[in-house]
């Protein structure tokens, strides 16, 4: 077993509590709703919010796979941003839904109360996806084809874009157009990705 791999194994405990604490708190919130006794008034904006924390966490696992053999991911510091990350994603998925359902519950409502909040804290996250990503392969960016470069545009520069233009804009159209953009995105980043 190589040193990375005993590193990578090492640091994976504290990062799957991390990740599941993320996943943990979307699904608690839902199930709350779905049980709850008093009236609660869907919205699918809001769960599809939710959804996109949800796919945010499990994208993070499968990116912790894609850096387990990589030796800067050994250093304190590279630990400490991700720990400050995934901090940012649970704190991403706490947000999604409420957390109270007492005597029913109108996510339309929570979620244009709560949507710069939610927004920039992607947007926070997107931001430390994004120096992260730049980390692994900013050297590489100068001989990159074109196409490459556009792929990892797409993977750091979009969501963040994305991300700030739903903190500013209360249009829920222009929200189900974002989120939709987010979820192509999501799915153009994560397709090649397999844990083998």
């Amino acid at each position: 077993m190589t040193p990375e791999i005993r590193a990578f194994e090492y640091a994976l405990g504290l990062f799957a509590v991390l990740i599941g604490l993320a996943v943990a708190d979307v699904a608690t919130s839902f199930h709350r709703l779905a049980r709850s006794r008093g009236p609660v008034v869907w919205d699918p904006l809001t769960l599809l919010a939710a959804a996109f924390a949800l796919c945010m966490a499990i994208g993070m696992w499968f990116d912790l796979w894609g850096v387990r053999g990589v030796p800067a991911t050994r250093h304190f510091f590279y630990y400490l941003s991700m720990v400050a990350e995934f901090f940012v994603l649970f704190l991403i998925a706490a947000a999604s839904l409420p957390d109270e359902v007492r005597e029913g519950c109108d996510l339309r409502e929570h979620y244009a109360r709560n949507r710069r909040y939610f927004w920039l804290l992607v947007a926070l996250f997107q931001l430390s996806y994004l120096a992260n990503g730049l980390y692994f392969v900013g050297s590489m960016l100068a001989h990159m084809h074109l196409a490459d470069r556009l792929w990892a545009a797409n993977n750091l520069c979009v969501p963040l874009l994305i991300s700030l233009l739903l903190a500013t804009v209360s249009s829920r159209a222009v929200h189900y157009a974002g989120i939709a953009l987010l979820f192509v995105s999501f799915a153009v980043h994560y397709a090649p990705y397999q844990i083998n």
